[in-house]
This record gives structure tokens, sequence and C-alpha cells, in this order.
């Protein structure tokens, strides 16, 4: 039997990473912000403005601009609820580059997995 305690080292040791992705730092977020002001990208409303990941980090999803798009509260609660209105009017409303970005990290079935609607550009 060891009596030696597990090494502090190891237990904080990451491992080998299976995943790699673009994480923001502050500077990085706020030019995002700056680059993506605007209203909603849903319902056009102005006030209460957050900024959602169309792939969420979670699979796979980074943090670049293409990735972030601008929506009310409210709507932000309908997208991550996959209420049908609002998906629908989020991805006809996305520019070319953030819909790009979508179909290459996620495929072309995009959006039936994220919010279980059929759409095509």
């Amino acid at each position: 039997m060891n009596s030696e305690p597990y090494p502090k080292s190891k237990q904080l040791a990451r491992g080998e990473r299976r995943h790699w992705r673009k994480i923001a730092s502050p500077k990085q977020w706020q030019a995002i912000i700056e680059a993506k002001r605007g209203p909603c990208r849903v319902c056009r409303d102005e006030r209460f403005i957050q900024y959602h990941h169309l792939i969420p980090r979670d699979m796979g999803g980074e943090d670049v601009a293409d990735n972030i798009v601008p929506v009310c509260a409210e709507c932000h609660w309908n997208l991550t609820a996959k209420r049908i209105g609002a998906p629908l009017s989020l991805v006809s409303g996305l520019t070319d580059s953030e819909y790009a970005y979508a179909v290459e990290k996620a495929g072309e079935a995009v959006w039936e997995r994220l919010y279980g609607i059929e759409y095509q550009r």
C-alpha cells in the first residue's frame, strides 16, 4: 500500500485537451460588443440587449464576432427555450458570415439540431 498522498500537481493537471475553442478576453469582448451594437435580431427592440452565441459553447462555439448576435432579454429567453418564432426570426436575419460560421461549425442541419426548425438559404 502506498503511504504517500496523491500529489497536488496530478490533482490539478488537466490532462490532454480534447477540444480547442477561442475564448475572448475582456478586451476582445468589448470589441465584439462594439461591432455588434444594434437592435435585437429577433424583435428589433433596442432595450435590454444581451449577446447570444449562435453555436453554444458546449457545442464548440467560440467567442468570435460571427458567433455572437445581439438579442433583447426576452428574445434571449425565447431562443434558449426554443420557442418557434424566435429562432426562425433570428436565423432569417443572420448575416452571410454568421450563417456560414454556424454551418461550418455544426453542419447543414445546424438549425434543426439547435432549435428544431428547418431552414435553408
